[in-house]
């Protein structure tokens, strides 16, 4: 589980309050993905977070992304291109679950892949816009 803590604030009561939503996402589907035998509800309630959670990712991004532009920050660049990164791995396992259908084993690699990436993602990017929302 990803705890929220202000090592992860940027500044932006906006972005930190997204980023709060993102956290909650992927800790449900950890949730759910405890089970060793998830439902056939919890697996239509899996695949649907994972759905509005790659959605709501876009959305965010977006946001941000004019955030940073908006303050000039140095980070913008390679904010959007690991946001495409992010956004093209989620691509990828949408056709993996298309094809081969829900597999518990899938949906964790997707789990641990998201919670790494957005802690890594938040403290090392994000947070750079913090000193320069402050001024």
């Amino acid at each position: 589980m990803i705890e929220w803590g202000d090592e992860f604030a940027t500044g932006s009561e906006i972005i930190d309050g997204q980023h709060k939503m993102l956290i909650l996402y992927v800790n449900q589907l950890e949730t759910i993905l405890k089970a060793t035998r998830p439902t056939t509800k919890e697996v239509q309630f899996a695949t649907s977070l994972v759905d509005f959670l790659q959605q709501y990712a876009k959305n965010h991004f977006g946001f941000e992304e004019q955030c940073m532009e908006c303050y000039r920050c140095t980070a913008h660049n390679q904010n959007k291109l690991q946001h495409a990164q992010f956004l093209d791995f989620f691509d990828r396992f949408h056709e993996r679950f298309k094809t081969e259908g829900f597999s518990v084993e899938a949906f964790r690699d997707l789990h641990q892949m998201t919670s790494a990436w957005v802690v890594s993602h938040i403290l090392r990017i994000d947070t750079q816009l913090k000193p320069l929302i402050k001024h």
